[in-house]
C-alpha cells in the first residue's frame, strides 16, 4: 500500500491537519531519509522521517502505513520515535524570543535591547562593587576588574551584499540559475525562483552581539561549532540541507546561509552545502576591507 508523506504525518498526528502536513513539506521541513520531500513523495516499511516542529525536530521510523487520522493511542503503534530530548527548561528561557511572525528585530530594536542589558549590567557591577566593599575590610574595591563591553562598528565596511554577485554565487554552490531577489543595506539573498527554496543569503548585523544567533541555531540545527576565519570567531551550524555561517567583530557579525537539495536535480550532502557556505564566507571576509 503506497501512501504520501503528508497524509502519513497527518495521520500519526505530527501536524494537527493534513494541509498543515503538506505547507510543512513545500516548505522544506519534512525530510524522507534525509532528503528533503514534496508533499506527494511516498513513504515505506523502514523509513526514517524528520519533521520541523519550531525548534525541535521529530525523528521517527515508519512501522506502519496509514493515510487516516487515528487516536493517539493507534498513531504510536505505526512509529517509533527517535527523536532527541527536548533542551533543558534553563536553555529555552535563556533564548530572546519575538512574537510569531515578528521577524527578525530591526536595527533599532537591537540597539534598545543593547542599551538594556548594559544597563542591566552596570547595576550588577555596582552591586558587586558594593558587596565587595562591605566585604574587603579597607572598604576599596582595586581589584575589580572592569567589565568588557562588545563594541559596535568594529568590523570591516562590507559592499553591498558583502561584495557577493550572482556569478559568485553560482560559482560556490555549482547550482546555476541563482539571481538576487533581496537587496537592501542588511540583507541580500539569491533564489532560483519565487520560493525562498533553494536560497542563499547574506546578513550584515551592527550591535548584535553574535552569542544570541549562535543559541538559536544550537537549538534547531543537528551540529553546531566554532568556526574561524582570519582570526575571527564564529560558528557554523547545519542540518540537512541549511549550512549557516556566523563570523563576529565584537558586536557586530555577518552570516551567510545556503538552503539547497529541494530537488534531485539540486540534490547535494550536507557536507557539500557547507562547503559553498564556507567558499562564500572567504569570499566575503577576505574582500572587505
Amino acid at each position: 500500500m503506497a501512501t504520501r508523506i503528508d497524509s502519513w504525518i497527518w495521520a500519526i498526528r505530527l501536524t494537527k491537519t493534513r494541509s498543515a502536513a503538506g505547507a510543512a513539506c513545500r516548505a522544506g521541513h519534512v525530510q524522507l531519509n534525509g532528503v528533503t520531500v514534496k508533499p506527494s513523495a511516498q513513504v515505506a516499511i523502514g523509513d526514517r522521517v524528520t519533521v520541523r516542529q519550531g525548534s525541535r525536530d521529530r525523528i521517527v521510523e515508519v512501522t506502519g502505513l496509514i493515510g487516516k487520522r487515528v487516536s493517539a493511542p493507534v498513531a504510536a503503534e505505526n512509529y517509533i520515535d527517535h527523536s532527541p530530548p527536548p533542551p533543558p527548561r534553563e536553555v529555552l528561557a535563556s533564548i530572546p524570543r519575538r512574537d510569531r511572525g515578528a521577524g527578525r528585530p530591526t536595527k533599532r530594536e537591537r540597539r534598545e535591547l543593547d542599551r538594556f542589558r548594559s544597563g542591566a549590567l552596570l547595576v550588577l557591577a555596582a552591586v558587586a562593587v558594593l558587596g565587595l566593599s562591605a566585604c574587603g575590610g579597607d572598604g576599596t574595591a582595586d581589584s575589580v576588574n572592569e567589565t568588557y563591553e562588545p563594541r559596535t562598528g568594529t568590523g570591516p565596511d562590507f559592499e553591498r551584499c558583502g561584495g557577493l554577485t550572482a556569478d559568485e554565487v553560482v560559482k560556490a554552490t555549482g547550482v546555476p540559475g541563482f539571481e538576487l531577489a533581496v537587496d537592501n543595506p542588511s540583507t541580500c539573498e539569491w533564489r532560483l525562483n519565487a520560493d525562498r527554496n533553494p536560497s542563499v543569503s547574506f546578513n550584515w548585523y551592527r550591535g548584535s552581539p553574535i552569542g544570541r544567533e549562535r543559541g538559536t541555531e544550537q537549538l534547531s540545527r543537528d551540529m553546531t561549532e566554532d568556526y574561524e576565519i582570519d582570526g575571527q570567531p564564529g560558528f557554523i551550524a547545519h542540518t540537512g540541507p541549511i549550512c549557516e555561517i556566523g563570523v563576529a567583530w565584537d558586536a557586530d557579525f555577518i552570516e551567510i546561509s545556503v538552503h539547497l537539495a529541494t530537488s534531485t536535480e539540486q540534490l547535494k550532502s550536507t557536507d557539500e552545502i557547507c562547503q559553498s557556505a564556507k567558499r562564500l564566507t572567504e569570499t566575503v571576509v577576505k574582500g572587505a576591507s
